[in-house]
């Protein structure tokens, strides 16, 4: 009887076992996110064709700044994809700009706080030339087809991994005197994801 009962138990416990839904792969989770991209892209355009990677429209990466931008696809990757990457880098150079504004707006808060004077460039006006230098030598992270509007697109996402060297650059150019535990502050700020809207926000 002790037998029966024991087989039974452990015959439930497998069962049990093997009826828990099983957790989704990486590779399911991505593709069940770039279904409700596509989603969310054809609900905007109204095109049930219409698909994009989710990057398109939410560039971030773990490694920096991200940018991405799309260009009309003429059938020439040797054309459109330079033009895609120039975009990109193109939409970065703003993102710093932008970024560069806010650091302004943080540190001349500080400065006034303590009854102080700001001496040096802004932080936004050394941002262009910083940011043109930088990005020189970056290289597109992903290139991938879009389809928006029922129009191909080929889109680039482009992203800086050299924050801390863009922000020290920028810190540098505008000669201006931080103490380290403001500078980390202000370093947090920049590196920060943001979307541009929330940066212009802050202005």
């Amino acid at each position: 009887m002790k037998k029966t009962l024991l087989v039974l138990s452990v015959t439930g416990l497998l069962a049990a076992c093997s009826s828990q839904p099983q957790q989704p792969t990486e590779q399911q989770m991505q593709q069940q996110a770039q279904q409700q991209t596509n989603r969310d892209v054809q609900k905007v355009t109204g095109n049930v064709n219409d698909t994009a990677p989710g990057w398109v429209f939410n560039p971030q990466s773990d490694k920096g700044l991200a940018a991405s931008s799309c260009v009309d696809w003429s059938g020439n990757m040797a054309v459109d994809k330079p033009q895609a990457i120039a975009a990109a880098r193109a939409d970065l150079t703003q993102q710093i700009q932008v970024k560069a504004s806010v650091l302004d707006k943080l540190y001349n808060r500080k400065v006034q706080a303590e009854d102080g004077s700001s001496v040096g460039a802004t932080f936004e006006q050394v941002s262009k030339q910083v940011a043109s230098e930088t990005l020189v030598g970056s290289t597109p992270e992903e290139m991938s087809m879009a389809r928006i509007d029922g129009k191909k697109y080929l889109c680039a996402l482009v992203v800086l991994d050299e924050t801390r060297d863009t922000f020290d650059a920028i810190i540098d150019a505008s000669k201006r005197t931080i103490d380290p535990q403001s500078k980390e502050a202000l370093y947090e700020e920049f590196r920060a994801q943001k979307a541009m809207k929330e940066l212009e926000a802050e202005l």
